[in-house]
């Protein structure tokens, strides 16, 4: 059960990266490598990158402890919470389909780790 709490922490963490980076890029004109590599050094971009090193050191210690069957699949959830999170903060309108999609993905997460 706390492996699985930190996967879902691991997943909301994921999400606010993105996120941050949809916040740290907008209305940003990017024509090259060098405007990107720019863009990392704002704080925005940077706080996402470090929240991004910081998931990426708890999931190596999730995997260290439970089966990656286990732990990846609950990391699709990034992908519903992103879309209400865009939905929430940037005034996006979600469309049917992917409410619906939003629904498989949810429903096969839990189908994948009840087993």
């Amino acid at each position: 059960m706390k492996m699985t709490l930190l996967c879902l922490l691991n997943t909301c963490l994921m999400a606010t990266g993105q996120m941050l980076f949809k916040v740290g890029s907008g209305g940003k004109e990017l024509h090259g490598v060098v405007d990107i590599i720019r863009l990392f050094f704002t704080p925005v971009v940077l706080v996402a990158l470090c929240l991004y090193a910081a998931t990426t050191g708890l999931w190596l210690y999730i995997l260290s402890r439970m089966p990656i069957s286990h732990a990846y699949p609950i990391q699709a959830l990034a992908f519903p919470l992103v879309l209400l999170a865009s939905m929430v903060f940037f005034h996006e309108q979600i469309s049917v389909t992917k409410w619906i999609g939003i629904a498989v993905i949810v429903c096969g997460v839990f189908i994948a780790t009840r087993g």
